[in-house]
């Protein structure tokens, strides 16, 4: 029977996931859809722990959809390593024969690996290594009856998990996936503005190790090209304002709609003021929307307001889905394609919550009227 573990104690299923590791001809694994440079650089550092365990075993990261812009220079450090990286959009091809042991990274949900949970009943075992606090990994269970998991919230990232697996299973780790693993930590904990005491003996450790900070650095800096700078126009273009309030507490809130760089939309729109900010993408693929949020660093604010137990949960248990995150960030797919009746849905959640505080933000336009 599937079972959260509270307690975040994942030692004894590590042991088992060794010992899966060892036996596996193929593995695969997956990160979530549109890799981010956590999800890739725990994928590849994970692929090198399983050359160390089984060096006969096939390995394979299978990416849903692509990756980040600014995981390229991951993806080239990654094949250095004999890491094959295979990008999926809609034909899976052999990757599943053989009932391969397959390994979920950075994952909360099955909505997101999009086309490939079509193809988790192939595997022999699933096991999943992630950090987010909220996660529906029932899903996941139903579709093996061998379950694995790894998860430990208290971690920054899936990269931070992934180093503590190399260090309890004493593989040392050379500079090239030292540095990678750095890279994903300050991608993931925003150069370390979400951190915790565990996240700085580790970036210590990394350092004492070897990895070059300025180089992880590198890693993940790159020029964004014009189209995405067009994406946050038009993300700023379309989206509306309101005013909850919660108590004797007023929130402001953004929503907007974009087809690509919803992540970028969402930091952006929190930047200019907002406290909260959600950014929704249709799914036609996949017949649904998805909806990412972003919440404003303020211990105040991540008291009064839970986004993904307090919102997103009403969506997803209306219309089905899933999805997960943290109190700053996170995401779901909801099984509906109307992106507008969901955000209308949207709006009446957190109207509900305001108990009815809500207003619309409106204000003339320039050379309007």
């Amino acid at each position: 029977m599937y079972s959260q573990k509270s307690d975040y104690t994942w030692l004894k299923d590590l042991e088992k996931l060794k010992e899966q590791i060892a036996n596996s001809k193929r593995i695969v694994i997956i990160p979530h859809a549109n890799a981010d440079p956590d999800a890739l650089s725990s994928s590849c550092a994970l692929a090198y722990i399983m050359h160390s365990l089984n060096n006969h075993a096939d390995v394979n990261i299978a990416i849903p959809e692509g990756m980040g812009l600014e995981c390229r220079k991951i993806a080239e450090l990654c094949s250095k390593y004999k890491a094959r990286i295979t990008v999926i959009k809609k034909d899976v091809g052999d990757l599943f024969r053989e009932k391969p042991l397959c390994i979920l990274v950075d994952v909360a949900s099955l909505e997101q690996v999009k086309v490939v949970k079509n193809h988790l009943e192939s595997c022999n075992s699933i096991a999943v290594i992630d950090h987010h606090e909220s996660h529906s990994y029932e899903t996941i269970f139903e579709k093996s009856g061998y379950f694995l998991q790894i998860v430990n919230p208290r971690l920054s990232s899936s990269s931070e998990i992934v180093f503590e697996i190399s260090k309890y299973l004493g593989i040392r780790l050379p500079k090239d996936i030292l540095e990678m693993i750095m890279a994903g930590i300050i991608w993931d904990t925003k150069r370390f503005l979400r951190s915790t005491s565990s996240t700085f003996r580790n970036a210590s450790e990394l350092l004492e190790q070897g990895a070059d900070y300025q180089v992880s650095q590198n890693l993940v800096t790159i020029s964004k090209p014009p189209y995405v700078r067009l994406a946050k126009i038009k993300c700023i273009l379309r989206h509306r304002g309101y005013r909850i309030t919660l108590g004797s507490h007023d929130i402001y809130i953004a929503m907007s709609e974009v087809g690509a760089y919803e992540s970028e939309c969402a930091s952006m729109l929190i930047s200019t003021g907002y406290d909260i900010a959600f950014v929704a993408t249709e799914e036609e693929a996949l017949n649904s929307t998805r909806i990412i949020y972003r919440v404003r660093e303020d211990p105040a604010l991540l008291q009064r307001m839970d986004i993904y137990n307090h919102v997103l949960k009403q969506l997803i248990m209306k219309y089905g889905g899933g999805g997960g995150g943290h109190k700053t960030a996170g995401g779901a797919v909801i099984n509906s394609p109307n992106t507008e009746l969901v955000l209308r849905d949207l709006i009446k959640i957190l109207g509900d919550l305001a108990e009815g505080k809500i207003v619309e933000l409106a204000e003339q336009k320039v050379l309007e009227g």
